[in-house]
């Protein structure tokens, strides 16, 4: 399922349609929510990223607009909101810096600093201007699980700079979020 939210004050709406294939800049922000499912419906793992999503960010990045890639829980070996991946000319990729996937809400204290000081990189980074496309995964699961604050994410999702467009991938998306669309 795929829902674009359009959050210039004049003209909100929801569209359902393909991934980014159409992708196209505009002078005020939009949020549009892509449902990433497990290609097996009974595996453990509940989401995986969409390779659709990465293969039209580099599309995207190759017209010379900068895309950033955030995968809030996932972890992996020297990640962190300070080692960011330059995945090709003007596409970047963050993960959080832990040695596993976070998938329930047990993390120690340093796991959990650690993703905090993603969450704050990526709000940091957003008000920036530095990149054109942000694509999220995991946001409403990281609500989910209480790693963020519903206030936090619809403060970031609705305070973006007019340049900057997001993409969050996941599954479930937050009825809040949802709700920015209405």
């Amino acid at each position: 399922m795929i829902a674009q939210l359009n959050s210039h004050p004049d003209n909100t709406s929801v569209t359902r349609g393909a991934l980014l294939h159409n992708y196209s800049a505009t002078p005020h922000n939009q949020i549009r929510i892509v449902e990433t499912f497990a290609v097996d419906k009974a595996s453990p793992v509940e989401n995986r990223f969409c390779t659709e999503i990465v293969a039209d960010a580099l599309k995207i990045a190759s017209t010379g607009q900068r895309v950033l890639i955030v995968q809030l829980l996932k972890g992996g070996i020297r990640q962190g909101h300070d080692r960011v991946v330059n995945l090709a000319q003007n596409l970047d990729w963050i993960r959080c810096n832990l040695i596993r996937n976070i998938s329930i809400a047990d993390l120690n204290d340093l796991e959990l600093h650690n993703f905090q000081q993603l969450w704050k990189h990526v709000c940091s980074v957003a008000r920036m201007s530095e990149y054109s496309l942000l694509i999220l995964d995991d946001l409403s699961l990281s609500i989910e699980l209480g790693l963020i604050s519903i206030e936090s994410a619809t403060n970031f999702l609705t305070t973006l700079p007019e340049n900057l467009d997001v993409i969050l991938a996941g599954t479930n998306p937050h009825p809040a979020i949802l709700e920015l669309a209405a």
